[in-house]
């Protein structure tokens, strides 16, 4: 049987360019650190890349894909 990974809780370390400065965005996920997760954020697609970094709060880092213009 394939081991299953945890379900983390992650903290999106870069929403400032899109949703601004007072935006904090967290969500939980159990895909693995290197994994591109995609949800909604107030009615708007976002993508993520998850991260094994474990910040001071106990989150993971997870960092939104910004889309250039």
């Amino acid at each position: 049987m394939a081991e299953q990974n945890p379900v983390r809780s992650y903290v999106v370390v870069n929403a400032t360019a899109l949703f601004g400065a007072d935006r904090l965005i967290t969500f939980t996920s159990a895909a693995p650190a290197g994994a591109t997760v995609a949800f909604r954020v107030d009615g708007r697609r976002v993508r993520a890349t998850l991260t094994g970094e474990q910040l001071a709060n106990g989150r993971f880092r997870a960092d939104l894909e910004v889309p250039y213009l």
